[in-house]
């Protein structure tokens, strides 16, 4: 009854605290003595029952012995003489949190750190429980360390941090595109207003506008397009048709040249979002948001990797660079550099040059 006591299943649901407590007596029966532990026949089957490692550390490191479960998550044979120092057996990285925890138990207090073991099997997380051994006088004898296997926990912990990051961003992003759509329809609005009165017009204001608007819809649909065909093939597409879609609602304004290129359709949102951002800003502070401005978009072909320029002329003149950036453009920069790329930007008196240099997926 007593070994079955100590089973994975009793244990799993006490404290650390506490067990460490049972495993102190079980290690340590009776009064503490200055004779270095060795597990008896009972003692080791009752300690080999559970999952969670037990050891016995000297004051000054040594593994003086452990249970099975130890020696298998820190590659010891159990029939090891031990007394090898214990911090060597743990990756590098634990080391400065071992070397704390250990100091604390030989002033006398508990003390806890995390960590981590790697095996034929995976990567292992521990809680790590450092308890003294102290006998009548005061004195630490050695140190019991009872070390739980929480690799389960840490992973689910790790995969809730990821969710909650990226709800996080993506909240960040539709704030960021709702008022960055709001930017846009006022300044579609007075773009579409003025070319009505330029053609005489100025009834087909509201024509004009809803065209822009159908563009610019268009131009989200490739920015956010999926990858993949319906048939789930990677498909190909035409840059050229990418910066066009995008620069619709600006028509007239924007100058494209370049070679043609076809490009993967894992490539194209990124193409898409860069143009994008930067027609949005362009329109807040640059040469799309005066009469006089215009924009010049260019690319080359240089073996697997394409060079793309934008170029401002006839916008407000630009002394430096912004004191602040805006979400769009590091999401922007995020994006070109998970894929790969580099993206500069040059502040020049006659408006932004922005350069984009990106390996493009080869054809199949």
């Amino acid at each position: 009854m007593l070994i079955l006591y100590f089973g994975s299943v009793a244990t799993g649901g006490m404290s650390m605290e506490t067990v460490a407590g049972v495993y102190s007596r079980i290690v340590f029966p009776g009064a503490s003595s200055n004779r270095e532990p060795h597990f008896s026949d009972l003692q080791k089957a009752m300690l080999d029952a559970t999952p969670d490692c037990i050891k016995v550390v000297s004051t000054d490191g040594r593994l003086l012995t452990m249970n099975r479960a130890g020696c298998r998550a820190l590659g010891v044979p159990e029939d090891s003489s031990f007394g090898m120092p214990w911090l060597s057996l743990l990756p590098e990285e634990v080391h400065p949190l071992g070397m704390e925890a250990l100091q604390e138990a030989r002033e006398g207090r508990n003390a806890r750190f995390p960590g981590r073991s790697v095996s034929p099997d995976g990567t292992q997380y521990w809680d790590n429980l450092l308890t003294p051994v102290i006998d009548a006088s005061g004195q630490v004898l050695s140190i019991l360390c009872v070390s739980r296997d929480i690799t389960a926990k840490t992973r689910l912990e790790k995969q809730i941090e990821d969710a909650i990051e990226r709800e996080r961003l993506l909240s960040r992003e539709m704030q960021h595109r709702i008022k960055n759509l709001f930017s846009v329809v006022s300044s579609l609005i007075v773009i579409a207003e003025r070319e009505a009165v330029s053609a005489g017009t100025p009834e087909a204001v509201t024509t004009i506008l809803r065209d822009k608007l159908g563009a610019l819809s268009r131009a989200s649909d490739a920015v956010f397009a999926s990858g993949l065909n319906d048939d789930g093939d990677v498909g190909d597409v035409d840059l050229g048709a990418v910066v066009h879609s995008v620069l619709r609602p600006y028509h007239g304004r924007c100058t494209v040249a370049g070679c043609p290129v076809t490009i993967s359709r894992a490539d194209m949102p990124t193409f898409a979002l860069f143009l994008h951002e930067l027609a949005t800003n362009s329109l807040k502070y640059g040469a799309l948001g005066k009469d006089e401005g215009n924009v010049t978009v260019r690319w080359t072909k240089n073996g697997e990797a394409l060079d793309l320029t934008w170029i401002e002329l006839g916008g407000p003149a630009l002394l430096s660079a912004p004191e602040r950036r805006g979400f769009g453009s590091e999401m922007v920069d995020r994006i070109v550099r998970s894929a790969g790329g580099s993206l500069t930007r040059t502040w020049c008196v006659e408006g932004l040059i922005a350069d984009l240099h990106l390996p493009i997926l080869p054809r199949n």
